[in-house]
């Protein structure tokens, strides 16, 4: 028989939005959720069931980062990461998973990696070998000719680093099914350029309405999605047309962008973590003064484009792209600055959980406190919906369960 813990005296916020239920209670049977709710429609079992009593303290669903790069680990630029040598690369990867776990983070999406590096974490989290969330994996970022992971003259390659170079159609496919190949869960595409890159800059795209097509045909035929790069105006209307699943980052949002958004299914994940980081920490973490006048530049934008998109009913969901300059476990800074920035704190928190499992297409397992999920949830000295920072604190985080198991280590 499964083991079975009762949790009651809480507070719960269950990832669906509205307001807190009071005296709530939460049965967990192995690692899925028998019942929730107010402590009055909870009907116990025959048989042992420990109890917990959590005193008023909130129960929220884990929490959700749709855009991670496990190989990031604060390099001055993304060449410093690929001459990186692997091994140690690996060994800072399956570090940075369970840093994020432990800051409350029960799944995540990583969105690029050197080599097949995610999936091989992701792998190595479910044979129980390291510590860490709940993994969707993509391999390497496809990028174009002198586009944002381009990193290598002509007479040189890196079959291991963070972006695969295709052009056209023809190639985008076959880069994409080579990832099929080596076992990823979706395809990332970078389809404009960046503060961080050597070729184009934020506003300007890279790749062509039709490449973007023919990935998404290419990975739908074997049920994966696509995440594109998209910050350039035309980068994310030509996403939008072409039916991606997500548009990352969104920098240059415009009424077009917003018209198309209302009969589509794109997810935005806004990342507004990484202007911020670049504008905050970039120079004394070795960033070059380019890039931080850059996403000085830009940021504004990007802000006004977060809050447009938010107003104009776009569903959003949370990535941190943390990792750049601010560090692993820092992800919660992004729930902060959708708060800030004009969100609901309630909303932000659906952003952080049933919109973000909605992104990792596994709505029905994770992302509400509902029962038949797995028990992914945390315990939280405070209440987020007063004061979303509370999030940030890893000595509020009381319990972090992961699968009906409390992963918490003793700081």
């Amino acid at each position: 028989m499964a083991n079975r813990t009762l949790y009651t005296g809480a507070r719960l916020v269950d990832g669906r939005g509205g307001p807190a239920v009071v005296d709530a209670a939460l049965l967990v049977e192995g690692e899925r959720i028998a019942q929730v709710g107010p402590a009055a429609s909870i009907r116990l079992p025959e048989g042992r069931v420990e109890q917990v009593d959590l005193g008023g303290q909130t129960l929220i669903p884990g929490l959700i980062d749709c855009h991670v790069h496990f190989t990031y680990s604060l390099h001055p630029s993304l060449a410093a990461i690929d001459r990186e040598d692997l091994e140690l690369t690996t060994l800072k990867a399956a570090r940075n998973a369970e840093t994020l776990l432990q800051a409350g983070y029960t799944s995540v999406r990583e969105v690029g990696c050197r080599g097949n590096l995610a999936a091989a974490v992701r792998d190595a989290i479910r044979l129980g070998l390291v510590s860490g969330p709940r993994v969707v994996a993509a391999g390497q970022i496809i990028t174009t000719t002198a586009g944002l992971l381009d990193l290598y003259p002509a007479w040189l390659s890196n079959r291991a680093g963070m972006g695969r170079v295709a052009d056209g159609p023809e190639e985008i496919v076959k880069a994409v099914r080579e990832q099929i190949k080596l076992g990823v869960d979706h395809v990332k595409l970078e389809a404009s350029g960046a503060a961080v890159g050597a070729f184009a800059r934020s506003w300007e795209p890279t790749m062509s309405y039709q490449e973007l097509v023919a990935a998404r045909e290419a990975a739908a035929r074997y049920g994966r999605p696509v995440a594109i790069h998209a910050e350039a105006a035309q980068a994310i209307e030509d996403g939008l047309r072409a039916g991606v699943h997500t548009i990352e980052h969104g920098t240059y949002v415009t009424d077009e962008a917003l018209r198309m958004w209302r009969d589509a299914a794109t997810i935005l994940v806004p990342t507004l973590c990484i202007s911020h980081s670049f504008i905050e920490r970039g120079r004394e973490t070795g960033a070059p003064q380019s890039v931080i006048d850059e996403f000085k530049l830009t940021q504004p934008t990007w802000i006004e484009s977060f809050g447009r998109a938010y107003a104009a009913g776009v569903k959003i969901a949370t990535g941190s792209d943390i990792g750049n300059r601010y560090p692993h476990g820092w992800n919660a800074k992004e729930i902060e600055l959708f708060v800030r920035y004009g969100m609901s704190p309630s909303d932000a928190i659906v952003a952080a959980t049933r919109n973000a499992a909605e992104v990792l297409r596994l709505s029905d397992q994770i992302g509400t406190l509902e029962p038949g999920k797995y028990a992914d949830f945390l315990v939280v000295d405070g209440d987020p919906l007063a004061d979303v920072t509370v999030l940030q604190r890893r000595d509020r985080l009381t319990k972090i369960v992961k699968g009906g198991l409390d992963v918490k280590k003793v700081m």
